[in-house]
């Protein structure tokens, strides 16, 4: 992970401050308790990112891909990443999106989402997203909408 990518977010109605830090050569010390957690909740997802991140499959580092790592204070609180997608070669998808079931309706999810989008807005590619049952108002709220094609649920509405 490089420190050096973290940024400040602005303060959420609770006061915490949420850092990302941009994961490139390691996966976060903390990553276990959030794997736990997600596990434990019954999302397979994050057990994915960590075997794609082991074998070297998916390590988040083709052009306009990104995983990124949110915290509140010393805390991971949640992760996330954009990837190109496997179905249409010309878009981007976010994937592995886990945020901690503490840090939910703390604003998190919205910020990791939109420094990813910030990022995928430089490539000018359309963004998808396979969203969950539980997870529908979420990317809807954001600007994605239904489109269930391709292997995807969701894309988002640009403009």
């Amino acid at each position: 992970m490089k420190i050096g990518d973290a940024v400040p977010e602005d303060e959420p109605a609770a006061s915490v401050v949420i850092r990302l830090a941009h994961i490139v050569d390691a996966l976060p010390a903390d990553f276990e308790t959030l794997r736990q957690e997600a596990r434990a909740e019954g999302y397979n997802f994050v057990e994915r990112l960590a075997a794609g991140w082991a074998s070297g499959e998916t390590r988040f580092d083709k052009d306009g891909e990104a995983v990124l790592a949110a915290y509140i204070g010393p805390e991971l609180a949640a992760i996330g990443g954009l990837t190109v997608d496997p179905v249409i070669p010309d878009a981007l998808r976010m994937r592995r999106f886990y945020v901690r079931k503490r840090y939910r309706r703390s604003g998190i999810g919205r910020r990791l989402v939109a420094a990813l989008l910030e990022r995928a807005a430089q490539t000018g590619r359309p963004v998808m997203v396979n969203a969950g049952p539980g997870s529908v108002p979420f990317w809807e709220a954001l600007g994605f909408v239904s489109d269930a094609r391709d292997n995807h649920t969701h894309m988002l509405k640009r403009g």
